[in-house]
């Protein structure tokens, strides 16, 4: 038997063991037809020579199972067992004694070459096995790398699904090759077909895809970056193109552009207030000295009086603006809704009456308290009524609702205040909040900003609903 070295599939052969049947076999064999030479009559040429041919079996069984080695063992082991027959018969047999002889040779020469065939064969057979093997390890080894580069495909495909940003992969012909689903998002993709890339993004690819730029796309704005895709070698085969949605992050300046604008108007109209209110001052006790003096002059006294209301009025806008310009400061505590709500509607249920409009209101009866200035807080509440008994019209009514918001039992409390008016214009209800912006021809334009204010102080929002024709309501939002 041989064992081939993987690394080296060279034949190493190994000792025949004495428990190797093989071996049994090739000496018993070699034993029998040696003893059937010398038991049988010499005479019996022909029995010989089939004798002689049986040695042929245990020589081709060890070359076969020995290799050459083993063969030529068996081929000399048989010559030394026939050659004393052959010397012991030379008389009686004549010339063919010198065949016998030359047998021995040809015994040799089976022996060699049977197992150099033997030996070939083996291994030939223990190279095809090792490589076999190699191939079999490389198989593993491959499938092992192939799933490690499926796991890795899957992983960026989940992670490129899950981000934000859009992400897309053209060819050199500009042809979306892959695209993310926040990719067909923004683009407005439908079933998740390729889209058509919108003209920014092709003036964008135009100009070398280089560098940031902000484009408008479906009334979205979004960040555009691009950069080369690189091939296996290097080269260039196409285009990555990054897409964040930027809307609301402009929404966002611009709300902080409008704060800041809104809080340099706070400061410039208490700067205001302060400044006018002396020569105000001034004023007013001029015209009341002058009104004295023109005690005796009735026509003359009214104008003076005219002057005098005026500067009141004047001096109530002052009042306004040093409310809206100073900072809040809260006096806080719990505050009961329920009461705070009847208290406020009948402080206004006279005023209500006198235009012809009815109050009601709606509380629920779990409504849990909130933290907050309760006198703020009435403030807000007074302000939202006014302004809805002056949008109704005479048997108008004008409702408080105020309630556990709902899907988040908890956390706020909405209060909601409707009235049955002729409701706002759209395009004036993104500014009704805005300092000095008013619908009433004799209105200030303060009071909803100083509620907003007052609302936000408290941490919580304050929203307008309204349809020309059906009425407002105005939706405050406060945490428990």
């Amino acid at each position: 038997m041989r064992r081939a070295d993987p690394m080296n599939p060279a034949v190493i052969p190994i000792r025949p063991s004495v428990r190797d049947p093989g071996l049994w076999f090739i000496a018993l064999t070699l034993a029998v037809t040696t003893l059937l030479h010398y038991l049988t009559d010499i005479r019996l040429i022909p029995s010989h020579s089939i004798y002689r041919s049986l040695y042929y079996v245990p020589i081709a069984v060890a070359a076969v199972r020995y290799g050459r080695r083993g063969g030529i063992l068996a081929a000399l082991t048989a010559s030394l067992l026939y050659i004393p027959h052959v010397i012991f018969s030379w008389g009686l047999m004549g010339d063919d004694g010198i065949n016998d002889l030359l047998e021995n040779a040809i015994f040799l020469f089976v022996g060699a070459f049977a197992g150099t065939l033997a030996d070939a064969e083996r291994t030939q057979r223990q190279r095809a096995q090792a490589a076999s093997e190699q191939l079999a390890a490389a198989n593993t080894a491959l499938q092992a790398q192939v799933t490690i580069a499926e796991q890795m495909r899957a992983s960026m495909a989940s992670i490129l699904e899950s981000i934000d940003s859009g992400v897309l992969t053209l060819d050199n012909d500009q042809q979306v090759m892959t695209i993310n689903r926040a990719a067909q998002v923004l683009l407005d993709c439908r079933n998740g077909a390729a889209p058509s890339l919108p003209q920014p993004i092709c003036d964008y690819l135009a100009s070398g895809a280089h560098g940031y730029r902000q484009i408008i796309v479906a009334q979205r704005y979004l960040g555009l970056h691009g950069s080369p895709l690189l091939g296996v070698q290097g080269e260039p085969v196409g285009t990555v193109l990054v897409l964040d949605d930027l809307t609301e992050v402009r929404a966002l300046e611009e709300q902080m552009q409008r704060a800041q604008r809104l809080a340099a108007l706070g400061r410039l109209a208490g700067g205001l207030a302060h400044e006018i209110r002396n020569p105000l001052g001034i004023t007013r006790a001029a015209a009341q000295m002058l009104q004295r003096e023109l005690a005796d002059h009735i026509s003359l006294g009214e104008y003076t009086q005219v002057i005098q209301t005026e500067i009141d009025r004047v001096d109530r806008l002052l009042d306004q603006l040093l409310t809206y310009a100073r900072p809040v400061t809260l006096q806080r505590g719990p505050v009961d809704l329920p009461t705070l709500i009847e208290r406020t509607l009948t402080l206004t249920r006279a005023y209500a009456t006198q235009h012809g409009v009815t109050l009601a209101s709606c509380v629920a009866g779990d409504l849990p308290p909130v933290e907050g200035d309760a006198e703020l807080l009435h403030q807000v509440l007074v302000n939202l009524l006014l302004n809805g008994i002056h949008a109704s019209e005479p048997q108008g009514q004008v409702s408080v609702e105020a309630a556990p918001e709902r899907g988040q039992v908890g956390t706020s409390v909405l209060l909601t205040v409707c009235d049955t008016g002729h409701g706002i214009a759209p395009d004036d209800i993104p500014h009704i909040f805005d300092p000095f912006f008013s619908t009433k021809v004799d209105g200030t334009g303060l009071g909803l900003s100083i509620a907003q204010q007052i609302v936000h102080e408290h941490g919580g929002t304050i929203e307008a609903h309204s349809q020309l024709g059906n009425g407002s309501s105005f939706v405050v939002r406060l945490p428990i």
